[in-house]
């Protein structure tokens, strides 16, 4: 099997709300899609998500990156699991252009092998919770989003904080005056905060419920990360300070975190995030498959992945819950707070992708 052509196209898809966090504050969504064609009756089909606040990446950068150099090495070459993926991350490339391509490739080898991708993966079940985000603002709309995902039946809250930690107690305060005890909460500050704001914010709030922090400090400030680990008062779960396995590794070597957020765009893909998981598997730690606000396309790929790793026990893959009406949201059979993916094989979006006849644009 051989790659013959390969298309490209942008992706635009608004939200039904802004998506606001201490970084940057989204109205829609901006990706690249790639089609892999072969000469058998496979296609393969990627996205790539640029979110520049968070890895630097545009989309200019990634469609610059395919056509000088991923096109180029793709065209004419002989797809084997075992030689195509190494060669293609060694490649100088963004991790949002490789993972577009892995995505793509791994599409293809699921549907040579008449499987869907999680299954593909190795995974047992087809169906995952995630939590639901609600973003920055003042305490009573937050309270009020807050309400909503509850009446929507989201047992899990991931929710945003900024470096205001007066206003982030009050945010707390007003979300906890309303959510049923079993419902469990999932803090996010985006590096917004130091050591000395965290702990006093962590003083004044009721952490019965939390059961995460996530990514509280600088990406580099492992230290802060270890100190507050060790303290034991919450979890902590890294995030920006993860990119490439050789971060996973630094923070595993020195116990400084409870768990790994994994994302595709932000490791390269599919391929990288096995290491990931397999080597903090090696540490007996567990892992959260995460997303950035990105197309359906790569959601769907996280989403197989995720249910491929037994160590994988959060997903913040809330992202189609923002996504105006689309077809492509359709394969994630969403109920409630309830990913399910079906058995067809691939992504499972074939189907949804000729009925289109173009890449979708909306």
């Amino acid at each position: 099997m051989r790659i013959t052509r390969i298309e490209v196209q942008e992706l635009h898809i608004g939200l039904k709300k802004p998506f606001i966090t201490a970084l940057r504050r989204v109205d829609e969504v901006n990706d690249i899609i790639i089609k892999i064609h072969t000469d058998t009756a496979y296609i393969g089909y990627g996205e790539a998500c640029a979110v520049t606040a968070i890895t630097g990446t545009t989309n200019e950068d990634i469609l610059r990156e395919l056509q000088d150099e991923l096109i180029p090495f793709l065209l004419g070459r002989e797809l084997k699991e075992y030689r195509i993926f190494p060669q293609l991350h060694k490649l100088n490339a963004c991790a949002e252009t490789k993972a577009c391509v892995d995505i793509a490739l791994y599409d293809i080898f699921a549907k040579e092998a008449s499987l869907s991708l999680h299954e593909y993966l190795g995974a047992k079940k087809s169906s995952l919770q995630t939590d639901l985000t609600i973003s920055v603002n003042e305490p009573l709309i937050m309270k009020e989003e807050s309400q909503k995902a509850i009446d929507l039946d989201f047992d899990i809250l991931k929710i945003k904080l900024d470096a205001n930690v007066g206003k982030n107690i009050q945010r707390l305060d007003a979300i906890n005056s309303i959510i049923p005890s079993h419902i469990r909460l999932r803090l996010d500050p985006n590096q917004a905060l130091n050591l000395e704001e965290c702990l006093q914010m962590l003083s004044q709030i009721n952490i019965k419920n939390i059961e995460c922090i996530e990514q509280p400090f600088k990406a580099d400030d492992i230290i802060s990360m270890k100190t507050l680990k060790d303290k034991n008062i919450i979890s902590v779960l890294a995030d920006e300070s993860l990119f490439t396995l050789q971060d996973a590794k630094i923070l595993l070597d020195k116990d400084a975190m409870d768990f790994l957020n994994i994302k595709l765009m932000k490791c390269g893909g599919i391929f990288e995030a096995l290491k990931i998981s397999s080597l903090a598997k090696e540490y007996k730690k567990s892992c959260m498959i995460g997303s950035m606000l990105e197309g359906p396309i790569s959601l769907l790929a996280a989403a197989h992945f995720g249910l491929s790793q037994d160590n994988i026990t959060m997903a913040d893959l809330d992202s189609p819950l923002y996504l105006k009406e689309h077809p492509l949201l359709e394969p994630f059979h969403l109920k409630k707070d309830t990913i399910n993916l079906s058995s067809k094989p691939g992504l499972g979006i074939d189907d949804i992708m000729l009925g289109l006849q173009t890449f979708p644009v909306q």
